[in-house]
């Protein structure tokens, strides 16, 4: 359903509509892809029972096997114990003990034979069979899987990137997506709304989406983060010592033995990933303030509600007393819920407060805090004059969608359901990430305001090459001597026809095994020294060069332009590996390479020469 008026309630809005109607649109457009695939789904589930029948036997087969090859090893043991029995016997009758001895002999010789023989002629050529099948089953079940992949290739392949926006479209028009974030949008955010949080030099945009709420601008940001931190190594020593105790007849000697353990606190770098959602508004301009979620689980109850709000409305009244006593204006709202679960008690403008948060804004956000489902509340909001910032846990956890992210499948059935799962759940987990800024009226009411962007010479923003690059093989960008994982930055040089062309910055580092001898006291009275081994990390950078480009065409189209003879097999004269990632063509240029127009006109005349189908 389209928004109409129900974006001003995100929730209701959701449940109500939102929730099943994303999975009816992508159970829809899974079907378009189907016809427009041409897959016969009636053969595909034939072969998919087949391969499910042929795993099911596959499986029972090698259970049988294990319980024949317990049973050969048992029959093995017998065997052995029966011939240790038989020479125990022997050494009996030797021994003149008769009678101990030829029963030894007698029950040694039957469980001999009675292994080896049941092991030859019964166990054996039944495992041996039964071995054989399973060598057989392997190969109808890779067979069937390979027909099962093969049927669904051609769906596979249809696939596109963009079809997550499609289907978004056809649900909703509270908020559109872009195919890419363009240069002008980005500037736009800068330049109209002041946007300067920008990733610093030890985050990389790993992947990024932009749209529009109404006029507004957001983008959602999925950065790869290095931090340099404290790290605690450990050491330990066994030492030993001995101790006359007792006196007297007791008098004796006891060796003690003690464990001792030492610390090496030194930096290390840790790596993670960072999502959040940047939007642009007019709307209480001067105003900043942040909340972090109020600590509700996802179990709570009215009781806890109520605990949290008694608990925060004291703090809010402290805060305020504090505040005015220094001179400042802090006046709480008279709704105390709302505050409490809010907790903007940071806040710099109470006018521009009042107006953002009308007692509509305040319903739907007291409502979008205490659901349970999906993810409770762990949203934070940070507003910063024009700019807001929504970050969740629920956002670092659900993946982006990509069109690759569904090869493997072997079931059309259980391809459309993991499909529609799919979409349902990125989709779900985008709105409420967007839902915060969306339960607040005034926003969407505020025009965007005019701005007329410079017309832009470049072609890729800074952070598509970025969240492009890091798409790319890392070994391409990544220093040869590093022993950590790399943050990619990207600088744009200039624009060579259709192309842009990026420098590529990777920061690693390299580990150098240390050893630091921490002198410890023992039990014995002494003092011992406890090796400690830990890690220096040497930073390392290596600069490399790509061009890249919009580019339109699918993942078919793309390998048949790469097979382009004259273009692209000239022992690869200027690059070393191309790829294409959402809109945009690429490639990791040889190192000291100056792209020229040449070969971007090549570039251009090979693209116009292959008409692309997925535009």
């Amino acid at each position: 359903m389209k928004a109409k008026d129900m974006e001003f309630d995100p929730v209701d809005y959701y449940e109500k509509y939102l929730k099943e109607g994303i999975r009816q649109n992508a159970a829809s457009f899974f079907d378009e892809l189907i016809k427009k695939a041409a897959v016969d789904e009636g053969l595909n589930a034939q072969t998919a029972d087949a391969f499910y029948a042929a795993q099911s036997e596959d499986k029972a087969n090698e259970k049988v096997i294990g319980r024949y090859r317990a049973l050969k090893t048992l029959l093995i043991v017998l065997a052995v114990i029966g011939i240790l029995g038989a020479l125990l016997g022997i050494y009996f009758l030797v021994s003149s003990n008769n009678m101990p001895g030829i029963l030894c002999l007698v029950i040694g010789l039957l469980l001999a034979l009675t292994g080896i023989l049941i092991t030859v002629f019964v166990v054996s050529p039944k495992l041996k069979a039964l071995i054989a099948k399973d060598a057989e089953n392997n190969k109808k079940v890779s067979e069937l899987k390979a027909k099962c992949l093969s049927q669904l290739y051609p769906l596979n392949k249809a696939m596109d990137h963009r079809d997550f926006n499609r289907i978004v479209a056809k649900t909703t028009d509270a908020f559109n997506l872009d195919d890419t974030l363009a240069p002008e949008k980005l500037s736009m955010l800068k330049k109209l709304f002041a946007y300067n949080q920008e990733p610093n030099g030890n985050e990389s945009v790993f992947t990024c989406v932009s749209g529009n709420i109404a006029t507004n601008p957001f983008l959602r940001l999925r950065l790869f983060t290095e931090k340099m931190l404290d790290k605690v190594y450990v050491g330990t020593r066994v030492i030993t010592w001995t101790e006359v105790v007792g006196s007297g007849k007791n008098r004796h000697v006891v060796t003690r033995t003690q464990t001792l353990t030492a610390q090496v606190v030194k930096p290390a770098p840790f790596y993670n990933y960072a999502t959040f959602v940047v939007y642009g508004n007019q709307a209480a301009p001067d105003l900043t303030f942040s909340r972090s979620p109020s600590g509700l689980d996802k179990d709570h109850d009215d009781k806890d509600v109520e605990r949290l709000v008694s608990r925060r409305s004291k703090e809010m009244n402290d805060r305020a007393e504090e505040i005015i006593k220094k001179g400042g204006s802090f006046q709480p709202l008279a709704n105390t819920e709302f505050e409490s679960l809010f907790g903007a008690f940071d806040r710099d403008n109470e006018v521009q407060y009042r107006l953002l948060f009308t007692p509509l804004a305040q319903q739907n956000l007291t409502e979008l805090i205490t659901m349970k489902e999906p993810y409770g509340d762990d949203f934070a909001f940070h507003k910063l004059r024009k700019i807001n910032i929504v970050s969740s846990r629920h956002g670092k956890e659900v993946p982006d969608f990509t069109e690759d992210m569904f090869f493997g499948q072997v079931d059309i059935r259980v391809f459309r359901k993991t499909y529609v799962d799919t979409i349902a759940s990125i989709f779900e987990s985008l709105f409420f990430e967007l839902a915060p800024v969306l339960a607040i009226p005034l926003y969407q009411q505020t025009d965007a305001g005019k701005y007329d962007p410079e017309k832009e010479v470049r072609h890729v923003s800074d952070y598509e090459a970025e969240s492009f690059v890091n798409h790319m093989d890392a070994n391409a960008f990544m220093h040869p001597e590093t022993t950590t994982p790399q943050i990619l930055k990207v600088r744009y040089l200039q624009s060579v026809g259709d192309s842009d062309v990026f420098s590529v910055d990777s920061d690693s580092f390299k580990a150098i095994p240390r050893i630091t001898y921490v002198t410890q006291m023992g039990g014995d009275g002494r003092a011992h020294d406890v090796a400690v081994q830990w890690f220096e990390y040497i930073p390392l950078k290596r600069t490399s060069s790509v061009a890249i480009r919009s580019y339109s065409g699918t993942q078919n189209e793309f390998d048949d332009l790469m097979n382009e003879k004259e273009v692209f097999n000239k022992e690869k004269e200027f690059y070393t590996t191309a790829i294409r990632s959402k809109n945009f063509l690429g490639f990791r240029l040889k190192d000291g390479y100056n792209y020229s127009q040449e070969e971007d006109a090549d570039i251009s005349k090979a693209i116009r020469s292959r008409p692309m189908k997925g535009v």
